[in-house]
């Protein structure tokens, strides 16, 4: 579990990145660095407009590119906040299944090669106790690390898989699942 962190008593904004490559050629892209599509870029683009009025201090970013380049194109059309890497906000590997077609993924299975669950869940966790919170803190990373934040917070199960580029507030209660989880 958490402990006390700023983040978990402020809240958070999250953004899933922009469409990948390997989004449009339905492939499950995991820990393998793809590239944003030009449409993902003017996704980015786009969310950094819809975020300009939330007052965003400090954005922390996957390292993967397609997460990285989000959070920067969302940067400058906010007017520049600051982009930081946090690793622990990288997807999870998914080993052998990495490059092939989303049908093969088996939620709650590790494949040959790949991270297992519950290591990605405990890392993505951990992630907001050392993660600094000044007022508004904007987390742009993947599908997986969204499921677990919501999982997590919320306590139950998101059902679909994150949009891209699609702002999300998430919002704490003050207590352990008491938190919302709202579209922007």
């Amino acid at each position: 579990m958490h402990g006390t962190s700023a983040l978990i008593d402020s809240g958070f904004l999250f953004l899933r990145h922009g469409e990948s490559e390997s989004n449009v050629e339905g492939l499950i892209g995991g820990a393998t660095d793809y590239a944003l599509t030009e449409q993902g870029r003017e996704q980015a683009r786009m969310a950094g407009e819809r975020l300009r009025g939330q007052e965003i201090k400090a954005i922390y970013t996957s390292p993967l590119s397609r997460a990285f380049d989000t959070a920067q194109i969302v940067a400058e059309a906010m007017g520049g906040a600051a982009v930081e890497i946090h690793e622990d906000l990288r997807e999870r590997n998914l080993g052998a299944w990495e490059g092939q077609p989303v049908s093969v993924f088996v939620r709650g299975a590790t494949p040959e090669g790949g991270e297992p669950v519950d290591s990605f869940q405990t890392r993505v966790i951990q992630s907001l106790d050392v993660i600094a919170a000044p007022p508004t803190v904007l987390l742009v990373a993947h599908a997986g690390v969204f499921r677990v934040l919501h999982n997590h917070l919320v306590g139950a199960e998101y059902a679909d898989r994150a949009r891209n580029a699609h702002p999300m507030n998430f919002a704490s209660g003050g207590d352990p699942g008491t938190w919302r989880v709202d579209a922007l």
